[in-house]
């Protein structure tokens, strides 16, 4: 395993470090959304459709009550020995008595629905913290290390040798130097 870095260019770095940001900022985002969502969604089945049920059970309660009295004045009208069959106003009647009955089944429906969203969004908190933290606490410590690493790399670079030579630019002749001395210190050796 080789111990160096093989950096080929700092703006690569540059690049993932504003990757990095954009993901954060866009993380954010969609967690911020998420919950706003759930907080829509759990305040609609607590405070809104339970509500909307009971004005629903009542509309559905005075259609019953109108339908009796319009049953009634049917069943009340003759003409003669002729009496009407009245089909419609006992359609109408069972109707809305099945109206009544559906609108009452939706209140329990609407409170256990709004437990298991509870629970769903307790679950989903707990697992969108983890990523709440990372996108909080451990992005801005990798945004910091790529900002110390850039800082080392550019002071790295901007590092020059005693002839005024820039280090990557020496590397060739150093390498002439090395290969002398080691054919100087085998030819010694030989000796």
């Amino acid at each position: 395993m080789s111990n160096s870095a093989n950096v080929n260019s700092v703006d690569a770095i540059r690049l993932f470090a504003a990757a990095v940001m954009k993901f954060q900022e866009e993380a954010r985002l969609c967690l911020s959304m998420m919950d706003a969502q759930l907080r829509q969604i759990l305040f609609w089945l607590e405070r809104d459709r339970p509500g909307f049920w009971k004005h629903e059970i009542e509309n559905c309660m005075r259609e019953v009550a109108e339908a009796r009295v319009r049953l009634h004045q049917c069943r009340m009208r003759r003409m003669g020995d002729f009496r009407p069959s009245c089909i419609e106003e006992v359609k109408d009647l069972e109707k809305s008595q099945h109206d009544v009955e559906f609108a009452q089944k939706q209140i329990p429906n609407v409170k256990r629905w709004f437990g298991e969203a509870t629970h769903e969004a307790e679950e989903y908190r707990g697992r969108a913290a983890q990523l709440t933290q990372a996108v909080e606490r451990d992005l801005p410590r990798l945004m910091a290390l790529l900002a110390f690493t850039i800082d080392r790399l550019e002071a790295y670079a901007a590092v020059s040798s005693p002839s005024g030579m820039p280090e990557a630019a020496r590397m060739p002749q150093i390498s002439a130097e090395l290969e002398a001395f080691l054919k100087t210190a085998q030819q010694d050796d030989l000796m």
